[in-house]
């Protein structure tokens, strides 16, 4: 099977995995939503979010791994593959001691003393904090495996471990559903045990697979543990802007208006990402060959593919975007049932802005394989939190809730055209062929299928 069969073969995979799990996450959503009812919902949102935003040491880290086991893989060097990888568990068990100590800090004292709830309801809020912080350390700690899976191209793994996670969820909807007690209590523990089962099977696959690659050899390589450090620092900075852009949005909604219009936010954030999951299925295949073809030297290849997967992720997510956004209220109420107030309108703006953000996807991917990623990371993540400062001043202003969504659609623009000219400070990148061959080509198709929405109206 050649590369480009493979990159094929790899977005069909996840392309099914994506319908799947979507289909059980919409019917969990709305399970969920019923079963603890629009303030607990919205409570189980903003905390458990807390620890998504320090979760985002996931994405880090996943990135990471695969990143420098793929290099390793890309050159032939199977013991420097065992390397790397022995470097990435030791950085994640410190990382897995490190979100402890700042979850039982940092944020027990925001629960604490900021969180937007009644007084009645802090101690759910710490109970499913505390439950939530435990399924994000054993994530932490097997996200090697995870990477080396990716590495290794074997999608139909991962696949077949996310479905069975979507699944699980729904059973724990359908057990909270039935229960007559706490019933946010009882699904944060049992959420935290879905978390903890697809670290262990990506382990038992890994042990019985590649274990010559994940036998345990301690490495004093110290410049080799400095190299991958600085690598995470700027992949966390980044990741850390997309998390903290998302999760900050939800802390000021909370500020401004509570919990109520969390839960909104928090609904029309899940369509988002299930909706960019459909364009992101091509880049996640495509990623191995990206920094395989930049370790081999073949950087005219990994060129064309950032062109390929920019324009073709864009296809991928507009029919289902078009979707969404032509019947958004017929949708959410035969999804949901009971619609929270602004849901109709974050979905179409975060939609929008997500068509926007993915003409580009394919640029990240090809600044990872170089490694010169410091000053692509700083910039971009300066522009995308912006938006939380801008919004905050409008909302003072008395700007009604969905106008953060406006400024987040600014700040993409924005990063568009920024990742375009940094792309070609870092490899021989001709930004005009990249508009010739992806944006007027998006332009065209976008123009084509606009009558559909004047109909409509």
């Amino acid at each position: 099977m050649n590369d480009n069969t493979r990159i094929i073969k790899n977005s069909f995979i996840l392309y099914v995995q994506l319908i799947i799990t979507s289909i059980v996450s919409l019917i969990s959503t709305r399970l969920v939503l019923q079963a603890l009812g629009v303030s607990d919902f919205g409570l189980y949102s903003i905390v458990g979010g807390i620890v998504v935003m320090m979760g985002f040491l996931n994405t880090v880290m996943i990135t990471t791994t695969y990143r420098y086991i793929t290099f390793e893989m890309g050159k032939g060097n199977s013991t420097g593959v065992n390397q790397v990888f022995n470097i990435c568990l030791v950085i994640h068990i410190s990382l897995a001691l490190l979100l402890i100590l700042f979850a039982e800090t940092v944020g027990r004292f925001y629960i604490l003393n900021y969180l937007n709830v009644q007084y009645s309801k802090l101690d759910d809020a710490m109970f499913v904090f505390r439950f939530s912080v435990w399924g994000a350390f054993f994530s932490i700690i097997c996200i090697p495996f995870q990477g080396l899976i990716t590495a290794q191209e074997k999608f139909s793994t991962r696949a077949s471990i996310k479905i069975l996670r979507s699944l699980l969820r729904l059973g724990v909807v359908l057990i909270v559903i039935s229960f007559l007690g706490n019933r946010l209590r009882l699904y944060s523990v049992l959420m935290m045990i879905v978390m903890i089962i697809p670290p262990s099977l990506y382990y038992l696959y890994c042990h019985k697979k590649y274990k010559h690659i994940i036998r345990w050899n301690f490495q004093n390589n110290w410049s080799k543990y400095k190299e991958m450090i600085v690598f995470s620092g700027w992949i966390l900075l980044g990741a850390g802007a997309v998390v903290g852009k998302v999760q900050g949005t939800a802390i000021i909604i909370n500020l401004f208006f509570g919990t109520i219009l969390n839960a909104s936010f928090s609904i029309a954030n899940q369509v988002n990402h299930l909706i960019l999951m459909f364009s992101k299925s091509l880049s996640q295949a495509a990623i191995p060959q990206i920094t395989k073809s930049f370790s081999s030297g073949n950087s005219e290849r990994t060129i064309q593919l950032a062109f390929y997967i920019s324009k073709y992720s864009f296809f991928l997510m507009l029919f289902p975007a078009m979707l969404f956004i032509l019947e958004t209220e017929f949708i959410l109420k035969l999804w949901l049932g009971e619609v929270p107030q602004y849901t109709s309108v974050f979905i179409n703006l975060m939609i929008i802005n997500a068509l926007i953000e993915v003409t580009s996807s394919g640029i990240p991917a090809a600044v990872h394989a170089t490694g010169r990623i410091k000053w692509f990371q700083i910039i971009l993540s300066i522009i995308s939190l912006l938006s939380l400062p801008a919004a905050y001043v409008l909302f003072m202003l008395g700007y009604p809730p969905y106008y953060i969504l406006v400024t987040y659609i600014v700040s993409s623009i924005v990063m568009v055209i920024v990742q375009l000219f940094l792309l070609k400070r870092l490899l021989k990148f001709n930004v005009k062929e990249f508009l010739k061959k992806t944006f007027l080509r998006i332009f065209y198709v976008t123009i084509s299928v606009s009558p559909v929405f004047f109909i409509q109206n």
